[in-house]
């Protein structure tokens, strides 16, 4: 059945080589509810989407006859019952409203002069999510994964047994390898700012925060120095006029 607000994203999620699509918002709430906390009862959805019992009701099961999420019950009370996502979010589709391409593509030109560390090898993957944003589509998610994948490898090398040893090694990676200058905004709560930032600072002013590779790296490093999974927010990017974007890490 097709999804009601065209004007709405499309999101896509992927299960076992199947790609399923949601646009509804009320659903995406939901499958965004348990990407972030895990498995949820039935009265945490409740209270997250402020629907009635009937309407969440609606919306749970039809998740659950897509695939995209599994529901437990609890062996000892058949009435109560836990939801949790079984899909990954792949991105998402809009209507595309970036203005500032031809910036980006004057930036493109001007890349040697501009940037001394960067050449055209290395905007390649700028080109691409520009060309991705302005057909409307907007794959962060896989982005961020990929983030992820980079930052569990490299953990064992960075994570060491303060903080201060574990931030310091963070920094001297990040410059080493040329994703951008280091800094500590706060450490409680824990954000961190990065200048120059490798990701972001050729894109087009309006493309939006712009740093998931950063997130995604910086989720896997401190779950394993937490040893409990955390989630990062960037709180400011380059992309909107700040001289440097900031990640914040967030425990559960």
């Amino acid at each position: 059945m097709p999804e009601p607000d065209s004007k709405e994203p499309l999101n896509i999620y992927s299960k076992k080589g199947t790609v399923i699509t949601v646009r509804s918002p009320i659903r995406n709430r939901i499958l965004y509810l348990l990407a972030e906390e895990g498995p949820v009862s039935f009265t945490r959805i409740m209270e997250y989407t402020g629907l009635s019992k009937s309407t969440v009701s609606g919306y749970v099961n039809t998740l659950e006859m897509k695939g995209l999420i599994s529901v437990r019950t609890d062996p000892r009370d058949a009435r109560k019952k836990t939801y949790q996502i079984t899909a990954s979010h792949i991105g998402n589709i809009t209507p595309s409203v970036q203005t500032g391409t031809s910036d980006f593509r004057e930036l493109i030109r001007q890349a040697y002069a501009k940037y001394d560390k960067i050449d055209y090898k290395e905007i390649i993957p700028h080109i691409i999510k520009v060309a991705l944003s302005e057909a409307g589509i907007n794959i962060d998610p896989v982005i961020m994964r990929g983030g992820e994948i980079l930052g569990q490898a490299v953990a064992v090398y960075l994570v060491a047994d303060t903080l201060d040893k574990t931030l310091a090694n963070i920094t001297e990676f990040w410059k080493h390898y040329g994703f951008g200058e280091v800094r500590i905004r706060s450490t409680d709560p824990l954000q961190i700012e990065v200048y120059h930032c490798y990701e972001c600072m050729i894109m087009p002013s309006d493309s939006g925060k712009s740093c998931a590779i950063s997130c995604g790296m910086l989720k896997a490093i401190f779950s394993a120095y937490y040893n409990e999974k955390v989630n990062v927010e960037e709180t400011q990017c380059m992309t909107e006029g700040h001289d440097c974007c900031c990640m914040k890490i967030i425990r559960p």
